[in-house]
């Protein structure tokens, strides 16, 4: 349990737990609800799989160019640990059913539901580019994201000297008429060591974590 713990808390301070949240935001007034799978890749008897980290949540469109979310990171909370994050995804210029940008500021929220003194927030941030190939309602998405940590110490009152974590990610989403998939590939903690530590991340060069994940959104 104590080395699952551990796995829990070492992949959410290397980041991400989540894809990136609605690239292209809602319509106005439009709702729906989220399911997320994966995470940062690691070496788990002799292969490389996802870490499965699951997250639940609810979106709606507040105007045709900003959509505010909210979801709850499930596989934390199994572990007792209460994390959340809540944000925005926000148009800063879209050509309808062809491309667009858009940023999506956001705090992430975490604390531990046994541990005093453990609650930590994160603010972060994603600028993101989509494409509809000829005109289609699916769409391909890349961007950049970056977490800001503003603790001056890590875990066991470690010196912090890594405050802003860089992040780069892509993939596509598959629109229907009231499901979506969005499948995505990421590169965590661009240019961070990732050993030592207590599980072996898949990166580059001994550098940050290639990860998956997978989000079922269901539209109403």
């Amino acid at each position: 349990m104590k080395k699952n713990i551990a796995i829990l808390l070492s992949a959410i301070l290397l980041l991400h737990c989540a894809p990136a949240r609605y690239v292209k935001p809602l319509k106005k007034n439009e709702q729906v609800a989220c399911f997320t799978f994966g995470g940062p890749i690691i070496q788990f008897a002799g292969a490389a799989i996802p870490i499965p980290f699951t997250t639940i949540g609810y979106a709606r469109g507040l105007n045709d160019k900003v959509t505010g979310y909210a979801n709850l990171h499930s596989t934390s909370l199994l572990f007792s640990n209460l994390q959340i994050d809540l944000g925005t995804s926000i148009a800063l210029f879209q050509k309808e059913n062809k491309y667009g940008f858009s940023a999506s500021p956001a705090l992430q929220i975490a604390t531990s539901l046994k541990a005093k003194n453990s609650f930590r927030i994160w603010p972060s941030t994603d600028l993101n580019f989509y494409y509809h190939p000829k005109e289609k309602a699916s769409y391909w998405y890349t961007g950049l994201n970056a977490w800001f940590d503003l603790t001056s110490t890590k875990a066991h009152q470690e010196p912090q000297s890594t405050h802003i974590i860089p992040n780069m990610h892509g993939g596509y989403v598959v629109i229907k008429d009231k499901w979506q998939h969005q499948f995505q590939l990421s590169y965590f903690g661009l240019g961070m060591a990732n050993l030592p530590n207590v599980v072996s991340y898949v990166g580059i060069a001994q550098k940050g974590s290639l990860g998956f994940h997978y989000a079922l959104i269901r539209k109403f």
